[in-house]
């Protein structure tokens, strides 16, 4: 055979491999075949746009700012940086961080679905578990001068929007829950027309970061309003 002819050979039968190598392409498939399959293809994880499969967020919790302490965002009336209160707190680290001196008392009652004591001290109250766990602390006092409506702008939608659970004389209050942040306002609108006051905090309720159902179950979310203050 002639050289032109070997070559020819050589040709026909590297273009026989790549289409077999090639998933057989239409031109080489015979009638009423299935069309190829195309092969898996293997991402590698680090490529940067590689997809990274990640746990379903609960849709109750949202990030919390890290690097504040609850002692000074409380101090401070730091709220949209409340860190959350710590989930193992006991009475005497409270009042120890916070110095808070004598002259409070305490009282037996009920949170949510638990037995408690209440410790009342002027301008916040707290609840105890176990008659030492710190498991809710409501501020009345000393709440910080930013405005509700850009305080309410800085955390986000709130998981929860009602009636408020605190009441106060001469105005109406709306609570705004965040679960997700261990926080809940109380805000305070006045009654009048046109409004003899701005809205303003009326309480802040502070409790370990968590979800609205255990809120509600644990931490008497879904209490009656109390005593007007």
């Amino acid at each position: 055979m002639t050289a032109p002819g070997q070559r020819r050979l050589v040709l026909a039968a590297l273009a026989l491999a790549a289409c077999s190598t090639a998933g057989d392409p239409p031109a080489h498939r015979t009638a009423g075949s299935p069309p190829p399959v195309a092969p898996a293809i293997a991402l590698d994880a680090a490529a940067p746009d590689a997809p990274i499969a990640r746990a379903p967020l609960d849709a109750g919790l949202v990030a919390v700012p890290a690097g504040t302490s609850y002692a000074t965002a409380l101090r401070s009336a730091d709220w949209a940086r409340w860190p959350g209160l710590p989930d193992d707190l006991r009475e005497a680290d409270l009042v120890r961080t916070l110095g808070l001196g004598k002259g409070a008392t305490r009282h037996d009652g009920r949170l949510g679905r638990r037995d408690v004591v209440i410790v009342e001290a002027p301008g916040l109250r707290y609840w105890l578990r176990d008659r030492n766990h710190v498991v809710l602390i409501e501020v009345t006092a000393k709440l910080g001068t930013t405005a509700p409506a850009e305080l309410r702008s800085q955390l986000g939608p709130a998981d929860r929007e009602g009636p408020g659970r605190f009441l106060q004389a001469g105005a109406t209050t709306t609570e705004y829950v965040y679960a997700g942040r261990g926080l809940a306002l109380t805000v305070a609108e006045s009654y009048d027309q046109p409004p003899s006051f701005a809205p303003r905090l009326a309480a802040v309720q502070l409790f370990a970061v968590g979800d609205l159902r255990t809120f509600v179950l644990e931490l008497g979310g879904n209490a009656r309003a109390g005593p007007s203050r």
